[in-house]
């Protein structure tokens, strides 16, 4: 044992010094700048593995252990002393240090492929359930519904207006959209109404005007159109329009040009244009389908509020602009015109629907007569009564009609009457009829014929504050327990009569229909005090609107595709702006239209800043009133036809101008919109003839579509505005090389010396182009007339002809050009006429005229003196007329050889046909040293003309 003790010892120091060492170790590799490589465990199994066959590989050799063992080491003891040491406690172990940054590369690229492989799979399965939910479910519908038209068992459908191949049913009620909804879910229990349609957002761009908004029917795109005012219209974002659609889109054309004549015409003040029944009827014109008759519908409904519906004058009734100061200028709800333009469309909305209504019960008295029973007098008591026969035999299979417990007057179900009378608006003839049985009714209610009678007396459908409370209290006390037992009209009619139980505003069972639910909350609205009436009396408009945009469009779309009836809740509750931005989504040439009879009688609020607020049709006042972008509905849709009828998009851009009666910045700003987008439309059609006038040869004036709708865009200084939109296009159309549209527009702006300027280089290039003469071949003919315009005129002479004697009649204009440019026009003038004559072949005619031009030496006589300063004065020239001096020259020297030509072929000799001859060799020899003076100003191709043609 005393031997083996020192080698144990020195064992343990041996292991204390290799742990100091791996301390030591560790911190020299654990550096800052060479980090660590995380490996995954795949990896790490790729490694393992790896050193498995590696050190499987190697066995172990028996003689090391002799060899540590005479040595005085112990293997196994040692090994057990190794086993024995906590690492865990004596130092923390440091991460590995891996360096192979191969393998590590190898490793994530691995990792990221598989990733990705498995998020595509996870991709693809996630699209293809959200197909299969989205197309096979809706395939099935169709097939289905297929099957059952096959079998009779399902009504044929009847393709939407709109071009979106939606189904919209049939109604039992013939011509009209009245009754084809039903309340269904929430709507039908409580108070109000929904919005699932998408509103599609119309995002404008950076111009005034902008691109075609034609939005997709519900879905819309989040595009932000860039570029210029009007821009081409976007491909992908069009609606093809149905052959409907577009029938209505070219007579609304037709009528809105007949409104701003009618304008331009009529003092307003006598009276206005009927727009709503105008376009009422181009909407009932164009189809029978569902939509279609919402759609005249909503526009009869407008005019109800409007007051148009009362006029039997053509011109009377509503005037332009009449509702601006009381629903533009005063956005505050509490304001005293609010409340008031609130009570119109309150008002103008219950009318109609009640005028609709009672066309459905005249309707329904004569399609089910033997139902009907009216009898021989077709009085309106008897007619309501076949009304409420036909209605208890359609319904007598229903739980809540009950007709055994209806209370009868004469076999007639009098509470039914008196409902269905003042439903239908016919207040007289139900307070009547209840006269006229008043013991009856007084043994049913002895208080009914008192409230009855005092509710159609006032003027607003109001009971006195005595009556208002004892029928209130019977109501609670007696009337109301009867609803679930007895005649369901009884408590509907207390209701409406005392404004009774105003938390439930629904009654389904005799009121099943949207139009029916929107009548009862238009009747039960009041514009009261707020502050001083009892909390549980106040329900106003402002509240139904409330309800109707927290519900939308959902309760009153018929298994979705009933989309013109949301349409008409919004308007029937005064909500125009967001009516025009949900009709715009899905039917936007009908939604501009609306727009456009609403600002026409002042009920659309205009956006405060229609340029800055360009990513939204609809946005907020500073009172939080929603506004609408009318320039931007305006300029989009004008983008559809602009092209082709210039006209059309002038008479839909004027306008915009109607907002310009607005106080303020606010209607300057809108004037100066449509100033400049009928600037824009001039640029980007270029109809300037048609636009901004023409000028005839004659000297006589043609206005322009704009110019003759002056008075409706509000301009103050007609001749600036002229100048300024026509100097603009003219530089355009001189830009694009259009000379006689330049000149057109120059003179139209009066700048008549830029007139000659542009004549002069156009004769000039004209001149300088055509050497087809020079070579034998004939100059055009001019066929323009007298009373041509101007810009018809392609001919350049013929032009410049045409223009100079216009101005040399008039002294005033002749002053505003310079004499300079005016001389220069005239030697232009008659270079022309040389050109003419010698394409005629009147060489002698030709040189005559270039004789008195004087621009060139041609006197046979003249000595070099005269030849230099000649050739000094061509710097002096005017520059339209020194690029045409070749020409010159080549005409010159192309007669003389022509004419000694044919004096050399002549068959008489004399002494004048050699005296001739030398005159005419002189005169070539004088162009041919006046050419060699100013060769440097002269094209190459000159002196090779002129050379060849020299005269021996």
């Amino acid at each position: 044992m005393a031997t083996s003790d020192p080698p144990h010892v020195s064992t343990t120091s041996l292991f204390s010094s290799l742990l100091e060492q791996s301390r030591k170790l560790r911190q020299e590799t654990d550096t800052a700048d060479l980090p660590s490589i995380q490996l995954g465990l795949g990896e790490i199994e790729r490694r393992a593995k790896e050193l498995k066959k590696s050190a499987a590989g190697k066995q172990s050799d028996a003689r090391a252990r002799y060899l540590l063992r005479a040595g005085g080491v112990d293997a196994d003891q040692n090994l057990r002393d190794l086993e024995a040491i906590d690492f865990q406690t004596s130092y923390e172990p440091a991460l590995p240090v891996d360096t192979d940054i191969n393998a590590y590369l190898r490793s994530r690229k691995d990792q990221n492929v598989a990733s990705s492989i498995e998020e595509g799979m996870r991709r693809t399965a996630r699209d293809f359930d959200a197909f299969v939910a989205k197309n096979v479910t809706t395939e099935w519908e169709a097939q289905k519904h297929r099957i059952f038209e096959h079998f009779g068992l399902a009504p044929k459908s009847t393709p939407a207006a709109g071009g979106d191949g939606r189904a919209m049913g049939t109604s039992a009620f013939g011509a009209s959209s009245f009754g084809r909804s039903r309340l269904t879910g929430p709507a039908a229990q409580g108070n109000g109404l929904p919005t699932n349609t998408v509103w599609a957002k119309a995002n404008f761009g950076q111009s005034v005007l902008g691109k075609s908004m034609a939005i997709k029917p519900v879905e819309a795109s989040s595009t932000t159109y860039q570029g210029s005012l009007f821009s081409d219209v976007d491909s992908s974002m069009q609606v093809e329009l149905s052959k409907q659609t577009q029938q209505r889109q070219q007579r609304f054309s037709g009528a809105v040009k007949q409104l701003n004549e009618t304008r331009l015409r009529q003092d307003p003040s006598q009276g206005s244009f009927p727009l709503m029944k105008t376009f009422a009827d181009i909407t009932a014109a164009s189809g029978k389908d569902m939509l279609t008759l919402q759609l005249e519908d909503s526009w009869k409904l407008l005019a109800s509020v409007v007051g148009e519906a009362d006029s039997s004058d053509v011109f009377g009734g509503a005037q332009e602009r009449q509702f601006m100061k009381d629903y533009i200028l005063n956005p505050d709800p509490d304001s005293l015109e609010a409340s008031r333009i609130r009570k119109r469309i309150e008002k103008g909305s219950r009318r109609w629907l009640e005028k609709q209504f009672h066309q459905v019960v005249e309707k329904t008295v004569v399609e089910f007569p033997t139902l009907a029973r009216v009898g021989g007098i077709p009085s309106v008591l008897n007619k309501f009564r076949g009304f409420i026969n036909v209605k208890m035999s359609q319904n007598h299979d229903k739980s809540d009609w009950d007709t055994k417990g209806f209370e009868y007057i004469n076999e007639v179900p009098c509470w039914a009457m008196v409902f269905y009378l003042i439903r239908a608006g016919l207040l007289k003839e139900a307070d009547a009829y209840v006269s006229q049985n008043q013991s009856q009714f007084q043994k049913l209610d002895r208080g009914f014929a008192t409230y009855l009678h005092a509710y159609c007396a006032h003027e607003d459908r109001r009971l006195p504050r005595q009556l208002h409370d004892r029928i209130q209290g019977e109501y609670n006390n007696r009337v109301r327990h009867m609803e679930d037992t007895k005649d369901p009209f009884k408590p509907a009619v207390y209701k409406i009569l005392g404004r009774c139980e105003l938390a439930k505003r629904s009654l389904p069972s005799v009121m099943p229909t949207a139009e029916d639910w929107m009548w009862l909350q238009l009747v039960l609205s009041r514009e009261i005090d707020r502050t001083s009436e009892p909390a549980h009396e106040v329900f106003t408009l402002l509240d139904l609107q409330k309800s109707v945009t927290q519900f939308g469009a959902k309760h009153f779309m018929a298994k979705g595709s009933n989309f013109g009836l949301y349409f008409q809740m919004l308007l029937m509750c005064g909500l125009f702006e967001d009516a025009i931005h949900y009709l715009y989504s899905f039917q936007y040439v009908d939604g501009v239209h609306f727009a456009i009879a609403l600002t026409y009688y002042g009920l659309l609020r205009p956006s405060d800043n229609p340029l800055k607020n360009d990513q939204e049709l609809i946005t907020l006042g500073a009172a939080g009133e929603k506004q609408l972008n009318f320039p931007r509905l305006i300029g989009y849709y004008t983008s559809d036809f602009r092209t082709p009828n210039a006209e059309e998009a002038v008479d839909y851009l004027t306008l915009i101008s109607l907002n310009g009666d607005l106080p303020g910045d606010r209607g300057a700003q809108q004037l100066k919109i449509c100033h400049e987008a009928l600037r824009e439309l001039v640029l980007s059609t270029r109809e300037f003839t048609a636009l901004l006038g023409d000028v005839h040869a004659d000297g006589s004036r043609q206005k322009g579509a704009i110019e003759k709708r002056m008075k409706l865009i509000r301009l103050s200084d007609q001749s600036e505005y002229l100048r300024t939109i026509t100097e603009q296009a003219a530089v355009s159309a001189d830009d694009d090389g259009r000379a006689a549209d330049a000149v057109l527009l120059y003179h139209l702006a009066e700048d008549y010396d830029t007139v000659v300027q542009i004549l002069n280089k156009n004769l000039s290039n004209h001149i300088a182009l055509d050497e087809g003469v020079l070579r034998g071949s004939p100059m055009p003919a001019s066929l323009a007339q007298p009373g041509d315009s101007l810009a018809a005129v392609d001919d350049p002479v013929q032009l410049a002809r045409n223009m100079l004697g216009m101005y040399h009649n008039n002294t005033a204009v002749l002053r505003k050009i310079q004499l300079r440019n005016r001389e220069a026009c005239g030697v232009l003038l008659q270079i022309a006429d040389a050109k003419e004559a010698f394409a005629a072949g009147d060489f002698e005619g030709c040189l005559a005229i270039i004789d008195r031009l004087n621009l060139i030496p041609l006197d046979p006589h003249a000595d070099i003196g005269v030849i230099r300063r000649s050739a000094t004065n061509f710097s002096s020239l005017h520059e339209t007329v020194s690029r045409n001096i070749g020409i010159v020259l080549s005409l010159a020297v192309e007669s003389c050889t022509r004419l000694c030509a044919e004096l050399k072929d002549s068959k008489y000799t004399d002494a004048n046909k050699q005296q001739k001859l030398a005159e005419l060799k002189m005169r070539t020899k004088s162009a041919l040293i006046y050419a060699g003076m100013i060769q440097f100003r002269l094209p190459v191709g000159v002196y090779q003309f002129l050379h060849s043609r020299e005269v021996e």
